[in-house]
């Protein structure tokens, strides 16, 4: 007797040090080498933004990119902006992490980068933020009693502001003053990590900017321009400008001219393209060998199913990990299912992962709604889809949107005794559809059969997706 196969989890895309691209199933190696000699090509210091969605790949890029660099003997610094926001200053954080890669180094060139960190450390201080300690013992004072006159403590308060104005005039003076100091021993230590090699830059890749505090992430960007602005380095945003520009927003108000204000930072933006949507849910089912199960239990392609799926609602590379991720599971505890409820899976799996509000609206009390909702949704993605012009080799006459409404529209069906075709000519009167699309749906009810689903059957692909999402895997960094 066959033993049962195990689940599979996906796991993170292994970056193979003698081949970066070894497991790049988007190929990506022509972009990293394009990009490469771009950055290259300047002497100057550059900040490059590559620019993408949320879920499309930018942390798993940059790290081919930054083994293709260090394979070319090109010194490099990963600096994941979310995880060091906790620190309330950016710049303690960029030298902390330069400070770290030196272990990376040797001999000589270890020694002296060494020294030249001191240095930076020391010339630091004038451009970190400036503490209050005098202001805090104050306010302990005064809430502990030891000042009780409010003479006396509007008093201290005034001498301490002016203290701390002198205080602050002081070190904007003395960071004037040591700021080329600053940029110079920066530059030192970015020649010593290239080996004395001018044409080579130090270049560092600052993932997750999106995520963090508005407030971190706008320090991050003005500390690595205004500072870090030397030859011999190139920063690298992996970013979502978008969502970046909401961060920003936030700090500065609404009417702020987002790409104005990034200009001041960012030289160039590169658009991280998508080259070929289908190779990355490919790579995902042989990895969960998801195609050799479904294919145990109907001989239907269910992947031709999920690709149109995919492309009728755009889903980034982390939601396709995502829906792999609950469709393993739910195939591998689930043998009941007949063909036509895959169908049901896929949009049920996708409403949860796009339209939560609308797949936890999925009840035995909101039928009618739900299904008005549900079909509402699938034809506002397809005509958004029509309309973007998609490259899908998965053709139209396929009918795979109609045969999902046919299957939706039988849990409504208002009369056990209402034919297919009456159901389809009040779907048309109702939602106002034309001829063309009428037929479309005439022709599909040759794959409908004699199948009728019902809100149960909704109601357990449902219960099989929660049980699914119970499981605790770990979802591949992209």
């Amino acid at each position: 007797m066959d033993k049962p196969k195990k689940l599979k989890k996906c796991q993170q895309v292994e970056i193979d040090a003698a081949d970066p691209f070894k497991n790049d199933v988007l190929n990506r190696k022509a972009n990293v080498e394009i990009l490469t000699q771009f950055i290259t090509s300047y002497e100057q210091s550059i900040v490059l933004c590559i620019d993408a969605g949320w879920g499309q790949g930018k942390t798993t890029f940059i790290k081919m990119w930054q083994q293709y660099l260090k394979n070319q003997d090109i010194p490099t610094i990963y600096f994941n902006a979310w995880e060091s926001d906790y620190t309330d200053d950016a710049l303690i954080a960029l030298i902390g992490e330069i400070g770290l890669s030196i272990q990376e180094l040797v001999g000589e060139d270890k020694t002296i980068a060494e020294k030249l960190l001191g240095h930076l450390y020391k010339l630091a201080v004038n451009f970190t933020k400036a503490a209050a300690p005098t202001m805090v013992n104050l306010i302990i004072k005064a809430v502990c009693g030891s000042l009780t006159d409010a003479d006396e403590v509007s008093k201290a308060s005034g001498n301490l502001s002016e203290s701390l104005v002198k205080e602050q005039i002081t070190k904007y003076e003395e960071s004037r003053k040591t700021l080329g100091s600053f940029k110079e021993a920066l530059s030192e230590l970015a020649r010593c990590y290239a080996d004395g090699d001018a044409h080579k830059p130090m270049v560092i890749f600052i993932d997750e900017l999106d995520r963090c505090r508005p407030n971190f992430a706008i320090e991050v960007l003005e500390k690595a321009k205004h500072l870090f602005n030397v030859d011999n380095i190139v920063f690298v945003l992996a970013t979502d400008k978008t969502q970046l520009g909401h961060s920003i927003r936030a700090v500065y108000g609404q009417g702020l001219d987002v790409n104005g204000y990034l200009r001041r930072f960012i030289d160039f933006d590169y658009l991280l393209p998508i080259l070929d949507e289908f190779n990355f849910i490919d790579s995902l089912f042989k990895k969960f060998s998801l195609n050799e199960h479904l294919k145990s239990i109907t001989n239907y392609p269910i992947e031709n199913v999920l690709k149109y799926t995919i492309g009728l609602y755009k889903l980034t590379l982390r939601e396709q990990e995502a829906f792999c991720n609950i469709l393993n599971i739910v195939v591998r505890t689930n043998n009941h299912f007949v063909m036509d409820e895959y169908f049901l899976l896929c949009l049920l799996i996708v409403l949860k992962l796009k339209f939560p509000d609308l797949y936890n609206s999925l009840n035995k009390n909101n039928k009618n709604n739900f299904i008005d909702k549900a079909l509402r949704n699938l034809n506002s993605q397809y005509s958004a889809y029509i309309d973007f012009d998609f490259d899908f080799d998965l053709h139209f006459d396929s009918y795979y949107l109609e045969f999902l409404e046919l299957i939706l529209l039988t849990v409504v069906r208002p009369d056990p005794s209402f034919s297919n075709e009456e159901i389809i000519d009040k779907y048309v009167r109702e939602y106002e559809f034309d001829d063309t699309k009428k037929q479309k749906l005439i022709k599909s009810l040759s794959m409908l059969g004699r199948y009728q689903a019902n809100i149960y059957t909704l109601l357990l692909i449902k219960q099989a997706i929660e049980i699914s999402t119970s499981f605790k895997l770990d979802n591949a960094a992209t």
